[in-house]
């Protein structure tokens, strides 16, 4: 169930593996959560052999105190797992000054990807933050690939940590960069956007992919720059353009350049054909950079 748009990020929803790249999502998540007052919600799917336990021998009642064996022993060693990573993240909530009380978790049995998919519906998160692989790592890694299917699925704003990112303090994270393609889901993302860039007190890069700027397009800049400051005042924006042309070298030099912590977009649902011919720009992103990828759904 859809709940109300808030004006704040209240709860925000961590899939793990228990991997590194996982912890390194917490300890993001951490940090928002210690600037937004949200709680963390932690969760885990797990594959569950009982599933697939049929035509076993022996009577019906045995076989289904068997399942019933299986799954309790599955569910009881994957409660210590998960209570277990958490003990990693003490000493970190500790030196963030988080409450620990406000870090929960759930553990399903399912597929990794449709779990989260379904999870999300029921609990509607303000914010995912998932952990992935990042630049120069194979594109079908497992949790890359997740990662990946899930942003495409669902619809709330999800926070991909790439595994080579280096966190540098939440006081060193000024800058976000937002990629326009002036159109309405941008007023919505926007929205979405400030959620987070207001307790945060970051900067915001707003900018447009275009061969050329033409008029028009400079035209719908200075639109979305007065939006920007009649919606919420004196905020931090600075409006741009990057040539499409060697799109993601021109991406990276702007992120360098302008000192970016975080790449910000709107992905679109496509239609079969662009799917088939045309690689989207927030899955060229996801593969390449090493900085986290902000991803909200028109």
């Amino acid at each position: 169930m859809e709940k109300p748009d808030s004006n704040k990020i209240e709860n925000i929803l961590v899939p793990i593996d228990y991997s590194e790249y996982s912890l390194l999502a917490c300890r993001y998540a951490i940090k928002i959560a210690v600037k937004t007052k949200a709680k963390i919600k932690l969760f885990h799917a797990y594959y569950s052999p009982a599933l697939d336990l049929i035509d076993l021998a022996g009577t019906s009642h045995t076989q289904m105190q068997l399942r019933t064996d299986v799954v309790q022993n599955l569910e009881d060693t994957e409660k210590i797992s998960i209570e277990n990573f958490i003990k990693e993240l003490i000493p970190y909530c500790k030196d963030s000054k988080y409450d620990t009380k406000n870090v929960t978790y759930d553990i399903v049995p399912g597929i990794a990807e449709e779990a989260i998919v379904n999870y999300c519906s029921d609990f509607s998160p303000d914010l995912v933050v998932m952990g992935t692989r990042g630049k120069d790592k194979r594109a079908n890694a497992i949790l890359g690939s997740v990662t990946a299917m899930v942003i495409e699925r669902i619809k709330f704003p999800i926070l991909a940590i790439p595994e080579q990112y280096e966190f540098i303090g939440e006081e060193n994270v000024d800058h976000i960069l937002y990629v326009t393609n002036f159109d309405e889901s941008d007023f919505v993302s926007i929205q979405k956007l400030m959620k987070l860039t207001i307790p945060l007190n970051l900067k915001i890069f707003c900018v447009h992919i275009s061969d050329q700027p033409e008029n028009w397009n400079s035209v719908k800049m200075d639109g979305l720059k007065e939006y920007f400051k009649k919606a919420y005042g004196e905020t931090r924006v600075e409006c741009g353009f990057i040539e499409s042309n060697n799109l993601l070298h021109n991406i990276e030099d702007y992120v360098l350049h302008n000192k970016i912590n975080i790449v910000s977009l709107t992905s679109r649902r496509r239609s079969l054909f662009e799917k088939i011919f045309k690689t989207s720009l927030t899955k060229k992103l996801f593969y390449h950079t090493n900085i986290p990828l902000l991803v909200f759904h028109s």
